[in-house]
């Protein structure tokens, strides 16, 4: 039987950006968590979602980072969710840039059907949160509900737009239909 499942952004939703000037982090020590995001994936865990990361990793196409530099950084990501008791059920990241012709890196959904044929996730009752509009346009082609956490951008593709992971955690709370708890700001 299928189940859903909650595909997260990293950069800007998982973890925080170094800089506005550098969007990408290339060391495991510059992987720091959102704040609220730990509070977040705590109420999707206790719902029995499993939670699956979908991330363009484009600085790996341009030369700024390795395969196995990114595999660093996603071990200290296990490792700090790990800390609080808290897992991720798998990565999915597309290594290539904007020029390649892959149906992996976001706008295109291929991280979204590839998680869910691996891990039998039934798309239609699952959730993407990201914060740039091209997550949210993945998440909707694949048949997702989306959130889009940027107070300042917009998409059409986003059934709900928030300030911050914590406004996030109130629209999930009013939808999956689970009893909240350690969401306290």
């Amino acid at each position: 039987m299928l189940r859903p499942a909650m595909f997260f952004d990293r950069d800007g939703i998982i973890n925080q950006p170094p800089s506005e000037e550098q969007y990408y982090i290339t060391d495991p020590d510059d992987f720091h968590l959102m704040p609220g995001f730990v509070e977040l994936l705590r109420f999707v865990t206790a719902a029995g979602w499993p939670a699956v990361v979908v991330t363009n990793q484009k600085c790996i196409a341009i030369g700024r980072l390795t395969e196995e530099g990114l595999a660093a950084i996603h071990a200290r990501m296990h490792a700090l969710l790990s800390e609080e008791g808290l897992a991720v059920l798998d990565v999915k990241y597309c290594p290539h840039d904007d020029e390649a012709r892959c149906n992996c890196r976001k706008p295109l959904p291929g991280m979204l059907l590839a998680a869910a044929a691996e891990h039998e996730v039934d798309l239609s009752r699952s959730w993407l949160v990201g914060d740039q509009p091209r997550d949210c346009e993945a998440g909707k082609t694949a048949g997702c509900s989306t959130i889009l956490v940027n107070g300042s951008a917009q998409s059409p593709h986003a059934d709900f737009v928030c300030k911050d992971l914590f406004a996030c955690a109130e629209i999930l709370m009013e939808r999956l239909d689970v009893k909240p708890y350690g969401l306290e700001k």
